[in-house]
């Protein structure tokens, strides 16, 4: 669409200093919004512009994501942000979500499934440079406090892919290239106390900063040889630190296997039924890029059809599950129930697996025999750091209640602190 050229008042200049906005005459002014601005949960940080405007606009993200082949990246990133759909966004909408009604809102957490070449690594950056960019702040941040709009990848290297597509399109933008004040190999410093940020998956680098959004790339495939569930640990480290301003949560990345924050999501908002406030999306690689060759995609089904179901067909593998299938354990499951009271008519047992506090979680299990099946009553997990001595004061407080007087363990060989 393009931009409105009447003149006008209140439209950025390109030529002002510092991104401010100029009232001379024969500057472009922006389009005016379809609708009015969505309700923001954070309450007082709300958009200078709608998403839309700025997708529409050349002045400012016109060129980041256009055309036909982007269809399905704006229908997704219009709904997260709750604006008004097309009837063609909204048919698209319902194609990847399985839910009928788009959310009224803006939501909280975004969750893509996307097949590979799909168009991950711009749109993100495109989302990016919206939310650094065209969304004010202020009164959410103390003085002197910086905004950081986080993205988080397997790698540096992949991070800085992510950077170079949101140094593009801000250079591509005549107003918004204003607001850079200087680039380094991570960071796109920006005039209004925001920081455009990549960093690679490690929970350590994540504490003691507020984010007004995180973008979690290629999720699914998050490894640290310190953790066996990094996206959980970092993204619990994340999440505080977009209390502050009501920061977008943003998930995007391909599928592995059926495990992680990725399939969790998956499982539990996809469709009609899941929080509306979690937009979870799937879709296979044409479906968010139709650029990509389909003879290509073909071939690669041919030689290898459970790999490239999971690449470019954005479904989770089954091939790699960990020792026990997730159909096989939640067959095992009574729905609704989280704890089985004590039953006098049972004779219990228990197995518990110890920490020192500092780095692994002290775990207990209590369960009982019913014929030939073993049926679990009480699970307890005590997260690092934590005090030994108490979490020992507590579990042996479950045991009694489960009139468990000595229990099974590993051997275990920490010291404790």
């Amino acid at each position: 669409m393009p931009a409105n050229t009447k003149e006008g008042a209140g439209a950025p200049s390109p030529a002002a200093k510092g991104g401010k906005w100029s009232r001379a005459k024969g500057h472009p002014r922006h389009p005016s919004p379809r609708s009015e601005p969505p309700t923001h949960p954070s309450g007082s940080v709300v958009p200078k512009t709608t998403l839309r405007t700025a997708l529409e606009n050349p002045q400012l993200l016109g060129g980041a994501i256009p055309g036909d082949s982007w269809l399905g990246w704006r229908s997704l990133l219009l709904a997260a942000m709750g604006e008004a759909l097309t009837p063609e966004e909204l048919e698209t909408f319902r194609r990847l979500t399985e839910r009928e009604q788009p959310p009224k809102e803006r939501v909280s957490e975004l969750v893509a499934v996307v097949g590979r070449r799909g168009g991950k690594s711009r749109a993100i950056a495109t989302l990016l440079c919206y939310l650094a960019c065209l969304v004010n702040y202020k009164p959410r941040l103390a003085s002197g406090e910086t905004g950081v709009a986080l993205c988080i990848a397997p790698s540096q290297e992949q991070a800085k892919i992510v950077l170079d597509y949101a140094s593009g399109i801000l250079e591509a933008s005549p107003i918004l290239r204003q607001l850079v004040r200087r680039s380094t190999s991570e960071t796109i410093e920006l005039t209004n106390r925001v920081v455009i940020s990549v960093r690679s998956a490690s929970y350590r680098r994540l504490r003691g900063q507020t984010c007004i959004a995180c973008i979690a790339d290629e999720a699914a495939f998050w490894f640290t040889e310190d953790s066996s569930n990094p996206d959980y640990e970092i993204l619990n480290a994340v999440r505080p630190s977009l209390a502050t301003t009501g920061g977008l949560l943003c998930v995007i990345s391909s599928p592995y296997a059926r495990r992680g924050v990725l399939w969790d999501s998956f499982k539990n908002h996809f469709g009609a039924q899941g929080n509306p406030s979690i937009l979870v999306a799937k879709a296979a690689t044409r479906e968010l890029n139709p650029s990509l060759s389909q003879q290509f995609i073909d071939k690669e089904y041919e030689k290898d059809p459970v790999w490239a179901a999971a690449e470019y067909g954005a479904e989770f593998r089954t091939d790699i599950e960990s020792f026990i299938t997730s159909e096989s354990v939640e067959a095992c499951i009574d729905p609704g129930i989280r704890e089985r009271p004590f039953d006098r008519r049972n004779i219990y047992s228990a197995f518990t697996d110890p920490s020192g506090g500092a780095s692994d979680s002290f775990t207990l299990a209590i369960a009982h025999k019913e014929g030939m099946s073993s049926v679990l009553d009480a699970v307890r997990e005590v997260r690092p750091p934590f005090s030994p001595e108490q979490a020992v004061e507590e579990f042996c407080a479950l045991l009694r209640q489960y009139q468990v007087y000595g229990i099974r363990s590993d051997r275990y060989g920490g010291r404790v602190g």
